[in-house]
């Protein structure tokens, strides 16, 4: 059996990635994995290297978490809040466990975070509220993933008052968590990305607590360069007849880089090219670590081998429509040359 700490180098490769300044000091005191699990021994909760490769390369659901919005003053609080209760017909639950569901409930809320942070800043119009959403992809047991972001809640927002609901109206179950910008001894509530990070962490570390597998890992390690789009972008594609300012921008991009022959790479993605070859060299050491280990170990190897063969390219979003275009103007190019003939 091959020993954790001959792939421990695992644990570099899925560090979630380095901000600058200040976050990229902080993210150097992140917990590793081996830290993780230290922290979980004894709690029923296995978080070892090779169970995480096993997840990663099965290609569990990735959690997500992110900050949805920010809201400054009572009304726009108050307005978040009845977004959230879906217009008081949904409950909503502070971190009490005390259930919220009248208009005049969510008001008396809101007024009261709005004159905490009044006492405590001489903003004219401060935060009063951060807005998070904690959700998995269609098919999950709602019920587990409520019970996953209370837990998660508890832990994480434990020096904060907040308030939660569940919203199960879209194809994927997920929580609306609002959080309240001030918390005990005049705390901040700033999240940063290695907060986010770190939340995911937890989140899907409660969902297999409950019998959900779940991964929290960053798009590098997992060998995907593009990025995809915002939600905002997407919404407003959706309604929009024409694409938004954004996707616009690409396009043209895109048709630029096609009259390149050949393209010239830009140096950032010179560097994601290096980067993914960095990660799919750490799976392949890992795999050939591993097949010399016990049967389980050589299925994992195996497993490991065909993820790394399934990885994206690292062709960016705009080069790889470089490359279509490219490809489109070759074969029409291809389709008119036997016409110029006959008419020859």
């Amino acid at each position: 059996m091959i020993h954790e700490d001959a792939i421990e180098f695992l644990d570099e490769t899925w560090r979630p990635p380095a901000g600058s300044g200040r976050a990229k000091k902080a993210a150097k005191t992140l917990p590793s994995l081996i830290g993780l699990a230290a922290l979980t021994r004894g709690k029923g909760v296995p978080r070892g290297i090779k169970a995480k490769l096993a997840r990663i390369t099965a290609r569990a659901p990735e959690v997500m978490v992110k900050v949805s919005g920010r809201q400054r003053g009572g009304t726009h609080t108050l307005a978040h809040l009845d977004y959230v209760s879906r217009h008081g017909k949904l409950e909503v639950e502070t971190g009490d466990g005390e259930r919220l569901s009248s208009s005049a409930e969510l008001a008396a809320l809101a007024a009261e975070w709005v004159d905490h942070e009044d006492r405590t800043t001489r903003r004219r119009e401060p935060l009063t509220s951060v807005s998070l959403v904690l959700s998995m992809p269609p098919g999950h047991d709602a019920e587990r993933v409520w019970e996953s972001v209370r837990a998660f809640a508890r832990v994480e927002l434990e020096a904060f008052p907040y308030v939660m609901a569940l919203h199960t109206d879209t194809d994927h179950p997920h929580v609306h968590v609002t959080v309240a910008a001030r918390g005990e001894g005049g705390r901040r509530f700033n999240p940063r990305k290695e907060d986010l990070a770190r939340w995911r962490e937890t989140f899907a570390r409660e969902l297999r607590a409950r019998g959900i597998a779940a991964e929290a890992t960053p798009r590098r390690a997992r060998g995907v360069v593009q990025r995809h789009d915002k939600i905002a972008v997407r919404k407003i594609g959706e309604r929009a007849a024409t694409k938004p300012r954004v996707r616009q921008s690409a396009a043209r991009n895109a048709a630029k880089l096609a009259t390149e022959n050949p393209p010239k790479p830009k140096a950032w993605e010179t560097r994601a090219v290096a980067r993914q070859a960095k990660i799919r060299a750490a799976y392949k050491r890992a795999a050939d670590l591993l097949e010399m280990g016990d049967a389980q170990e050589r299925t994992l190897a195996k497993q490991t081998r065909q993820f790394v063969a399934e990885m994206p390219s690292p062709a960016t979003r705009d080069r790889a429509e470089a490359i279509q275009i490219a490809k489109e103007r070759r074969r029409l190019s291809r389709d008119r040359k036997p016409k110029e003939r006959k008419r020859s």
